[in-house]
């Protein structure tokens, strides 16, 4: 049933182009935005450092790793600069996601197949929700970081134990991966139950995968061996046109409209995965939070 569903969901956008429109729309009109404010950051960075061409040509004759050594210099002198760069970017970036999150999801929610969709006050706290697993993901990972090095260094050695800390950042990821994969897809589905409230949306949400994990399982799956296929194609037809096309301009030509074609097809599953999750039967939910949670067979599934 749930490949059916998989399927009517991929009828669904096909029949609504609009759906896959108002997807596109947000999602590259931010990655648009990530270029620009990236660019500008990067230009600020680097109009900052004061070139010597006597010096340019010095580092041309060294080899790889006194010039990476030269610029590591380089960018340890203009530190604080680049970190309040980056924290100046990351913040905006992170209040504009929230914004186009919340608006595109509000947008697609409201059309035929995906209604009643959530109101706009809960797209907002899910995508502020999002926004703040993704930033403590992302610290979590720095803070390992910190801890495997002081660890790896703490017997005392010349050389710090590049084993141990390639096991503790690869511990580190796999939890920080599974946490955040988890939390984002479960996040993701809130919106969909069709609720105003975030109470009853979550009591819904825990509902629907406690009664209907089966077919969330399939579809998740199914899904995700689609986009890997697709992303599979991608990568075997730039490989192609790497080896075929000579001419530069014409060459990123090529791979840019690769990339973006392999976008609009993995939006085009995402919107029919949302909409198979949305067309699964679930029940009304009358139980307190707490006996939901507290049921054995509540349980929480990682989908692409």
């Amino acid at each position: 049933m749930s490949r059916n569903g998989l399927l009517e969901g991929i009828q669904e956008v096909g029949r609504d182009p609009a759906l896959l429109l108002i997807e596109i729309g947000w999602r590259w009109g931010f990655g648009l935005i990530v270029v620009i404010i990236t660019a500008f950051s990067a230009f600020l960075v680097l109009d900052s450092l004061s070139v010597n061409p006597r010096r340019v040509q010095a580092m041309a004759a060294l080899n790889p790793l006194q010039l990476a050594q030269d610029i590591a210099v380089g960018i340890a002198s203009i530190h604080r600069l680049i970190w309040r760069a980056a924290f100046s970017a990351g913040l905006a970036l992170t209040a504009i996601w929230v914004l186009f999150s919340a608006l595109g999801r509000y947008a697609t929610l409201g059309r035929a197949a995906l209604r009643p969709g959530a109101s706009l006050q809960l797209c907002f706290v899910v995508s502020l929700l999002r926004a703040i697993v993704t930033v403590a993901s992302m610290a979590g990972w720095f803070l390992a970081g910190l801890v495997a090095a002081g660890l790896a260094s703490a017997g005392g050695k010349d050389k710090p134990s590049v084993g141990l800390m390639s096991a503790i950042l690869l511990l580190a990821f796999l939890i920080i991966v599974s946490a955040w994969s988890t939390l984002n897809w479960f996040l993701s589905l809130v919106p969909l139950t069709g609720d105003s409230t975030w109470r009853e949306s979550v009591l819904k949400t825990l509902t629907l995968l406690r009664s209907r994990r089966d077919e969330l399982l399939e579809i998740s799956i199914t899904n995700g061996i689609l986009r890997f296929g697709l992303f599979v194609v991608a990568v075997l037809l730039s490989l192609t046109v790497s080896n075929v096309i000579t001419n530069a301009r014409i060459l990123i030509a090529d791979l840019l409209a690769i990339s973006l074609l392999y976008f609009v097809c993995a939006d085009f599953l995402y919107m029919a995965k949302l909409i198979a999750i949305r067309k699964l039967p679930n029940t009304s939910v009358t139980r307190p939070l707490s006996d939901v949670l507290s049921r054995p067979d509540t349980t929480m599934i990682i989908a692409g």
